[in-house]
């Protein structure tokens, strides 16, 4: 079977490109390592000896990306080769796509972003619909994006809804370059679906009868 909207690899392979699938993942692009950084927090700290940056109300935005968040810690204090972990309310913006969760690890290489973890209660993203269709949202207790490999993976209580159809389960990972939605993981937890069936219009009146 194969979903109007959200498919499942093991239930009919992959949507036509250009489907609702195709969108329904959060496509976070790595910023232009020749963009400029803008960073500005109420509080900074710097451990010169481990080269450790920890910040307090802390914004960041390189093109379209912008990160905010309570609190974080740099290591190294560089976007060239670091990990970031940014805490309490953190809010990511990439474009159309918006994320919010407790707890962000954003790994940069050369400048550029490659993988991000998310972790709430639960974290959540939006993705803006296209051409007139509805927002893609998602959540689940942990979201792992990998952008060089093309692929997100939800766990804990997933969900993904594309305004039309909703697929919820343990597990729920999506492949960027295969469009395919895979749910359901080695724990035997249910995945459970719930298709809204789209509405056709009226066909319109025909002529009536003249009365006798």
């Amino acid at each position: 079977m194969c979903l109007p909207a959200l498919a499942t690899a093991a239930e009919g392979g992959p949507p036509p490109a250009g489907s609702a699938a195709t969108r329904a993942i959060p496509q976070l692009a790595p910023a232009d390592p020749t963009l400029p950084i803008d960073l500005d927090a109420a509080f900074s700290e710097l451990d010169r000896r481990n080269n450790r940056l920890i910040f307090r109300q802390l914004n960041i935005r390189q093109g379209a990306l912008a990160i905010k968040a309570d609190e974080a810690t740099a290591d190294p204090a560089d976007f060239e080769n670091s990990l970031w972990v940014f805490t309490g309310n953190v809010s990511i913006v990439n474009g159309g796509t918006r994320a919010s969760c407790d707890r962000a690890e954003l790994t940069f290489r050369d400048n550029r972003l490659r993988k991000a973890v998310l972790t709430g209660k639960p974290a959540r993203f939006s993705q803006a619909g296209a051409g007139g269709n509805p927002d893609t949202e998602g959540r689940g207790e942990l979201l792992e994006y990998n952008l060089d490999a093309a692929t997100i993976e939800m766990s804990r209580d997933a969900f993904l809804s594309d305004g039309k159809s909703e697929i919820s389960g343990s597990r729920i990972a999506y492949d960027l370059r295969r469009e395919v939605v895979t749910a359901g993981g080695a724990d035997g937890g249910q995945v459970r679906m719930r298709i809204t069936p789209q509405q056709k219009p009226a066909p319109p009146a025909g002529p009536t009868e003249p009365a006798p």
